[in-house]
Formats: structure tokens, sequence, C-alpha cells
């Protein structure tokens, strides 16, 4: 898969937050009720507080999630150099984003680093620019110890692959964190942009 990301059945998404949820296709889980109706792009999961993270994002601004409650957040783990599936969740992202109205509830979208020795400044910089995400996507840096805590909060395990150590295999699910601070649902990357983008506005009244 080249210098891209890989999907690792391996990894566990939903103890990321502490969810219990019977595990369909991917990392999701359906819960039935009404929450599972509010729901349509991703797979709706019991809802719990979302575990924390305080990092520094590429302009040097430093980012808590705690501090965020009242806004609707999105959360990913992913790293600049990716060549293959990073850039398609962006793309989508960035679709999503262009099909929310000027009125409507605008999310953060947090990438979270999970190769802090090549991930800089300027690679997120580089990497916004290429993917027209720049105002979309915040990346959060630091070092491996800074990292690793937010990994192990959300119980991402970033592995590089031994025969292409440039490939990274770890989850890439996509948090929805409700405006209550609480993860509602999950997103495989063949989320639907439009399915996404209705989305936010149920996580924007939570």
């Amino acid at each position: 898969m080249g210098r891209g990301m890989r999907l690792a059945v391996f990894v566990l998404c939903l103890p990321a937050v502490g969810i219990v949820g019977t595990a369909v296709s991917g990392c999701g889980g359906s819960s039935a009720g009404a929450t599972t109706a509010r729901f349509i792009g991703g797979d709706a999961v019991p809802a719990k507080p979302a575990a924390p993270i305080r990092l520094t994002d590429y302009r040097g601004h430093e980012v808590e999630l705690a501090a965020l409650k009242g806004k609707p957040v999105l959360v990913a783990f992913l790293y600049t150099h990716c060549t293959d599936l990073c850039p398609v969740v962006a793309a989508k992202v960035h679709t999503a984003y262009s099909l929310l109205g000027a009125h409507e509830v605008h999310p953060v979208f947090l990438a979270v680093s999970v190769d802090p020795a090549n991930d800089t400044a300027a690679s997120a910089t580089r990497f916004n620019r290429e993917h027209r995400t720049t105002g979309e996507i915040d990346w959060l840096l630091g070092s491996h110890a800074e990292l690793a805590r937010v990994w192990r909060a959300w119980r991402i395990v970033p592995e590089r692959e031994p025969n292409d150590p440039e490939v990274i295999e770890h989850s890439a699910d996509i948090y929805g964190v409700g405006a209550d601070g609480e993860v509602h649902v999950l997103y495989s990357p063949d989320f639907k942009p439009a399915l996404l983008a209705r989305d936010i506005q149920a996580l924007a009244a939570d």
C-alpha cells in the first residue's frame, strides 16, 4: 500500500473511549433506539465521555478537547506523509464541509499525529494545502511521549509495518464527539460525505 495507512483488523476502536458495542463491519457497533436514528452516516455507539486530548497544533496553539465542549468535534489519528487512505479521508472531510451551509455548524476536526518523528508544522501545512483542508483539519503534533499519552487514552496502537517502516498501521476511524463532550458515533474511512454533513448537526445538538 506504499507509504500510506493500512486498516488493521486487530485495532480495538470501541474501547478507546470506554464504549462497548456489538461489532459489525469495521470498528463500529449500532445501538438501538433514538441514538441510531439520529446518526445515519456512521455507527452509533452508547455515548461515553471522550478521552482527554491536550496537545499543540501545527500552528503552535495549545488545543484541549475538553475546552471545545459546546461544539461538535471529529477526532482521527492520521499522519501527514500517508499517501493512500489519509488523503481519501481528507478529501471526504473536505467534501462534507463544502456541503454545510453558511449558517450551519461546522465541526472542529482534530487529526492526532501517529508519526511524531516525521509530522511537523511544515508537513501538516503542506498536507492541508495539497488536499484543500486548510482551515478544516487541525493537526495535533508533539513528541512521542506526548502523543503516546493520547494514544493510550484512546487505545490507539500505531505500529510500523516491519517490511516497510514508512507504513504505519493504526485505526482509521473518525470519532464523532457531540457538543456534550461525549463520543456518539464512529465513521469508518468509507463514510459518505453527505451523510457525515447531516450527522454534524445532530452532534451539535447533543
